[in-house]
């Protein structure tokens, strides 16, 4: 029997058998994987193998050949799996062996689906696979998929990291929930906070739409969010106050600084569903539905994916234009 022979590199090392099968035998069920693994139609280093087992670096993974020309993902020669079409212009703020972070765009989703092609996740795959995948030894991997080591809402922008390697998400993953990595936001907020506030509240998920989505609201039985609120400048924005504050999440919840903010009497300006006011200018393009921005990532000296101490971007051209709309002209960041 013909077999196909598949090396796994190093970011595949570690990873359970059954989650690597899964890459190429997509039209299968792990049930069916298991049979073809109990049958020897599939084996790693040439003898059998449990789909529970976990490979090593340099692992050679052989499949009956059927199996992969049977496959109509590998069959196909049609569209390519992340065809130009489906690359927004990445604006990347910095970039290493283990970590892509980019300034996300106003308006775009984190995550793709069929129906959106501008998925910064698929943008950033189809950049990894055109850059990186096969280019090299070290680089070569049979699972390894970037993704987005964490999230932000589709109307906010700033700093968006990805993984780019194993490793790298791996210790991001970590510094994320145990909250080593630091973030700071800037957002645009109504009325006029008068001093600098920690606020301390339990969130959870609304039951109930609210402007064609679920929201978060205070509730005792949800999950701590810590955040502290920095005033740096006023303005006015359709004749109300407005204040330029600097946000530093402890935590990072759902939606955690729009809900908070509304909950402390100050909402994002323009923030409907969370009790903000439509921002209304002459410049069409500077209606967004809300201003919050992640302009910093503090991160642990010393850390393994050689990582700067902090990564910050300046604040977005719609956002200064707006500030100066507000006759905010100079707020010193």
């Amino acid at each position: 029997m013909e077999f196909k022979d598949f090396t796994t590199g190093r970011n595949d090392d570690g990873r359970r058998l059954d989650r690597v099968l899964r890459i190429f035998l997509k039209d299968k069920s792990l049930g069916e994987i298991y049979k073809l693994l109990r049958k020897g139609l599939i084996k790693v280093n040439q003898q059998k193998a449990k789909p529970d087992s976990h490979v090593n670096e340099g692992d050679v993974i052989s499949i009956a050949a059927f199996l992969i020309n049977s496959n109509p993902d590998n069959n196909s020669k049609q569209k390519p799996e992340h065809s130009t079409e489906t690359i927004c212009n990445l604006d990347i703020v910095f970039e290493n062996q283990h970590i892509l972070i980019i300034n996300k765009p106003y308006g775009i989703s984190v995550h793709g689906s069929d129906n959106n092609e501008n998925g910064l996740d698929k943008a950033v795959l189809a950049y990894y696979q055109s850059k990186y995948k096969n280019k090299d030894a070290e680089n070569t991997s049979l699972s390894f998929r970037p993704g987005p080591l964490h999230r932000l809402d589709r109307n906010t922008i700033g700093l968006l990291a990805f993984s780019l390697s194993l490793e790298g998400a791996k210790w991001f993953s970590e510094g994320i929930k145990n909250h080593t990595i630091q973030k700071k936001y800037y957002g645009l907020a109504e009325g006029k906070l008068e001093n600098k506030e920690i606020w301390e509240d339990k969130l959870a998920s609304a039951d109930k739409l609210e402007n064609g989505f679920y929201t978060v609201m205070q509730s005792a039985d949800g999950q701590s969010a810590q955040t502290t609120a920095t005033p740096l400048a006023y303005g006015m924005l359709n004749d109300k106050p407005v204040t330029l504050v600097e946000y530093a999440i402890k935590t990072g919840r759902k939606h955690q600084i729009r809900a908070q903010s509304k909950i402390h009497g100050h909402p994002l300006a323009g923030d409907k569903a969370y009790g903000g006011t439509q921002i209304k200018t002459k410049y069409k393009e500077l209606n967004h539905e809300y201003y919050l921005q992640a302009y910093s990532l503090t991160i642990p000296d010393d850390n393994p994916i050689s990582l700067p101490s902090e990564i910050k971007t300046g604040l977005s051209l719609d956002f200064v234009r707006l500030l100066e709309y507000c006759e905010i002209r100079n707020p010193g960041l």
